[in-house]
């Protein structure tokens, strides 16, 4: 039986193949996330995208922080991409805490491609008809093919209270 032995000459060309592999592999997601992905006219052209997430929801009563589960669904659309920038609006949309339903109506924000972090701000209103404005900021992974992956702090505030949001989120582009 004759056994596999390997000179200097292929140990080090194995070696640096493995090396490129690595670095391309590790730096892939990052020079595929800043690609421009769409120009203005197709983004203006397609249909909204869903943004889904879960979490969950911090109020303060009676002096206690008082945690409860919480989620969003909201329709956005895109209006401008560029290079560094993607503003969207926010078509429509629902806030979910505790069981109490929150319609978003209307709203916008801006994704920043070089920092991997988008904000949003959206006005709507409760159960009651109360106006409430939820306010986003969140910083999101790419997670291969079209799906990117978010993590989230925000706020939805109502006249009366300001209900602390910490949330994952989902999108397919």
């Amino acid at each position: 039986m004759k056994m596999f032995t390997q000179n200097k000459k292929q140990k080090m060309l194995l070696i640096a193949t493995t090396a490129l592999a690595l670095v391309f592999i590790i730096s892939f997601p990052y020079a595929y996330a800043s690609v421009p992905s769409a120009t203005a006219e197709e983004t203006q052209s397609s249909q909204a995208r869903m943004l889904n997430a879960k979490g969950i929801a911090v109020d303060k009563a009676n002096g206690q922080a008082v945690i409860t589960s919480a989620g969003f669904a909201l329709a956005l659309e895109a209006t401008e991409v560029n290079e560094t920038i993607i503003k969207f609006n926010v078509v429509e949309g629902t806030v979910g805490i505790n069981g109490t339903e929150f319609a978003i109506t209307e709203g916008n924000g801006a994704v920043l491609r070089d920092k991997h972090v988008f904000l949003l701000q959206a006005e709507g209103t409760g159960p009651e008809g109360q106006p409430v404005t939820l306010k986003l900021a969140g910083r999101y992974f790419w997670m291969w093919g079209h799906l990117y992956v978010a993590r989230i702090a925000g706020s939805l505030q109502t006249d009366s209270s300001i209900t602390l949001l910490i949330l994952r989120a989902a999108i397919r582009v």
